[in-house]
Order: C-alpha cells, then structure tokens, then sequence
C-alpha cells in the first residue's frame, strides 16, 4: 500500500456505511478515513462533518461520484456500502482498478452476477474482493468455531441456527429475505460446519393477515452439506419482541451454542431479564469493528483477510438462489457450484 496507514474510501453512506465509517475513524488506527461518497451528498457532507469536517484537512472528502472515490489517488482501499443493486459494478470498477475493496452483503444479485466476480478476481491472480459476513468476527460465533476446531464436539454434524427481526425493514417477502438476510445464516453453516451446501429445502408461511398476500416472513430453511451433514436455520423477520441472532452445533460427543450478549439484568414491575434491542446493528458493532479492523491491518501487512471472500460471496447467493426456486417450488432444490478457483484455497 502507498502509506503507512491505510486510506480508506466508503460509499454509502446510510446505516452500514455510517457505521463502518465511524468504526474507521474513531477506533481503527491503523486507518485513515480519506473520502465519502453517497448518492444523496447532503447525508455524506453530515457524516463528513460529524468525522471531522467535509473537505477539510481535519475529516475525509466528500466526492461526488463512485467512480471518483475509486479513481482517486488519496484512497487505497474501498469499502462498499452502498444499495445491494450496485454492489457488484462497485467491486468490478475496484477490481479493474486494482484496489482493495471490502463489500457489505450480498455480493451481487444473483450467483451469476457473483461468479462474474469471482471469476475476473481469479483471472487477476490476486485476491482483492473480501466480504461483510460479520459473523465470523463475532465473539460467540468465533468461540463456538473455535469450540468446534478443537474437537472437543467430536465432528460437528448439525448447524442450527435463529435469526430474528422485530420486523422486516424493507420487504416480507421470501424471496427478498432469502436474497438479503438469509445469506448471513448461509455463511455461518458453511463456516461453522466447514463444508459446501449441496441441496436446500424451504417452507414458509405469512405470520400476520396485515402483511401482503406475497408475505413469507417466517422461513424454515433446511440444508444438507456436501457431505451428508446437516443444517436448518429459521429466518423470522417480523418476531416483534426485538433482534436476536444465535447458532447451535450438535456434535459427536457434545452440543455448544452461542450465548445471547446480556450485558444487564432488568429488574422492574414484577419482571427479571436482559432487555432485546429492535436495532439490528446494536448486537453486532463489536464483529463490525473487528472485522474492519482486520481487513485493515491484513491490507497494511500483506496478509489474506481471515473473513469472507468472493467465493463465499458467489456460493451464498447460489444457496439462496436455489433455496428461493425450493420455496416457489414446494420441493429441495439441488445447489450447484462451479470449482473452486485455486486462488481462494487457504
């Protein structure tokens, strides 16, 4: 890299882009948050302002377009933040530009779209595309991989995983939540189990008549890997009572599970417990932080990002693909994928 301190361009700049440019500016030394960039510059010339002041020698710069945050010479990395719509252009504009560029979920829209990437990434012959599955940086879920690595399960033959929503913030559909949430349960099977999906079946059902007719809001997903394991994940996007995420592995000789982040016990008007947030973010800043604290210092010192790569990225949108003709369909739909590209072997 040019400079000692990574220099950090982010487009996007609603939620996940504010967050990580936040994370970037404030806890990751190692990195220099130069530009900013979002279709709506006023909310990018807020945030710029809020980081330090927008074009000014004390806070990033405020550019106007993708393609100029990507071309500029003051940014040697770029994280992508911006609508799933245009994920897959952004990473292909970095990939020609030969820059590092980290990419909120989902890769692409479609496994096709994602395969495109993974296949110019190859043909580079260097690995440049990494991926926000923040999981894999959370504490409990790394515990729980961990756990499973040491044998002290036995081999891990079940993943079982919860993701919950107060309530669906953009679209009840299946297919939409197949496409954008359920790449993050996907993932933690494939990573946790440490094996491929080969066939994927899916139920759904409306939880309320208020919501569409379309409305699948409560997903049963059930996966068989390559190899004859097993995995099943419930997608619920309108559970009400707040935003949980958990994973379990059944194993050989033993269970583990991840344990839900309780930092206080509530006691009022006759109740005991640890109070759920409605904020999807909230539970999972300390993975955010770490992971782009450990793209950043991979960048700086040479090294492979240790979280997701393009492949995953291609290979989650492949299940969800297959899981989302499963549901249409009422029947498992195999999973297929391409082979893997030596330069995505660790």
């Amino acid at each position: 890299m040019a400079s000692a301190r990574i220099r950090l361009g982010v487009i996007g700049a609603g939620t996940m882009g504010s967050q990580h440019a936040r994370n970037a500016r404030r806890f990751v030394s190692a990195c220099e948050l130069a530009a900013l960039q979002d279709l709506d510059r006023g909310r990018a010339e807020r945030l710029a302002a809020e980081l330090g002041g927008a074009n000014g020698a004390d806070g990033p710069a405020v550019l106007s377009s993708p393609e100029e945050l990507i071309a500029s010479s003051a940014v040697d990395a770029v994280l992508v933040a911006a609508p799933d719509a245009f994920h897959a252009e952004l990473v292909l504009a970095c990939l020609a530009a030969g820059k590092a560029v980290l990419c909120e979920k989902p890769l692409a829209s479609s496994p096709e779209e994602a395969l495109r990437l993974v296949e110019a990434e190859a043909g580079a012959g260097r690995r440049l595309v990494s991926l926000g599955f923040q999981r894999r940086f959370d504490p409990a879920h790394a515990a729980l991989k961990a756990l499973a690595d040491s044998g002290a399960l036995g081999r891990p033959l079940l993943w079982k995983g919860v993701h919950r929503n107060a309530k669906a913030a953009y679209d009840s559909s299946g297919a939409f939540i197949l496409a954008n949430s359920a790449g993050h349960d996907i993932d933690s099977s494939r990573w946790l189990l440490g094996a491929e999906v080969a066939e994927v079946s899916v139920r759904g059902l409306r939880s309320r008549e208020e919501l569409p007719e379309s409305s699948r809001d409560l997903l049963l997903v059930q996966m068989i890997m390559a190899d004859g394991r097993l995995a099943s994940a419930e997608l619920f996007v309108s559970a009400d009572y707040g935003y949980e995420v958990s994973a379990e592995l059944v194993g050989q000789r033993g269970s583990a599970a991840t344990a839900q982040p309780d930092r206080v016990c509530l006691r009022s008007s006759g109740f005991r417990g640890s109070p759920v947030t409605s904020d999807w973010t909230a539970p999972f800043q300390e993975a955010y932080l770490a992971e782009l604290a450990a793209w950043i210092e991979t960048l700086r010192d040479g090294r492979v990002f240790p979280g997701a790569s393009a492949w995953d990225g291609y290979a989650a949108l492949a299940v969800s693909a297959a899981a989302a003709a499963s549901l249409a369909e009422g029947k498992p739909r195999a999973v297929a994928l391409v082979g893997k590209p030596r330069i995505y072997s660790n």
